[in-house]
Order: C-alpha cells, then sequence, then structure tokens
C-alpha cells in the first residue's frame, strides 16, 4: 500500500526512528551496563512519548479531516500504535534490572 499524505509519510518515519533509537538504547544497556544509560533512557521515553502523543493526535485529526483516505489512516494509526507495547515492554526490561 503506498502512503499518498504526507502526515502519514511524517508519522511513520517518526515511528520508525523511535522504534530504532529505543531498541539502540536497550542493546546499549545490555551491552554497556552503565546507570548512564538509564538517565539517558529517562529524558528519551518522556521526548519519544511527547512527540508522538502530539503525532498521534495529528493523525487522529487527519483521519477525521481526510475521510476519502480512510484506510491509509486506519493503518498509519495502527502502525503507529506497535510503538506503546514495544516502547513499554524496553522500559520495563531496563528498569527491573538490579542496579551496577
Amino acid at each position: 500500500m503506498k502512503i499518498i499524505q504526507p502526515i502519514n509519510k511524517n508519522s511513520l518515519i517518526l515511528a520508525s526512528v523511535s522504534f530504532l533509537l529505543g531498541t539502540t538504547l536497550l542493546l546499549l544497556f545490555f551491552i554497556v551496563n552503565s546507570p548512564i544509560i538509564k538517565v539517558v533512557s529517562i529524558f528519551y521515553v518522556l521526548i519519544s512519548a511527547s512527540l508522538n502523543a502530539i503525532a498521534f493526535i495529528g493523525l487522529l485529526s487527519n483521519s477525521l479531516i481526510n475521510t476519502q483516505y480512510t484506510k491509509e489512516n486506519i493503518t498509519s494509526i495502527l502502525l503507529f500504535l506497535i510503538n506503546i507495547p514495544v516502547s513499554l515492554l524496553y522500559f520495563i526490561i531496563i528498569y527491573t534490572q538490579p542496579h551496577f
């Protein structure tokens, strides 16, 4: 399926970058075993959650305004929402580890 609307493209890029950065931080945490990574992760989660919430509101409003692209909008929203459980899982994994 080709994504036509720019807001959907940008939101999917944001979701992909958020996923890649989160995965990188998780892997870095396991490789380096540094408490600094935990602090960086806290700030990353806060910034990422804020940006993703804004983008999600934009996607919802776009789906209400541009009803002729319903399938594209729903697909973009569902792909965007996949990041939420992944982020929560990463957060739980990092913060349930004992301190080093």
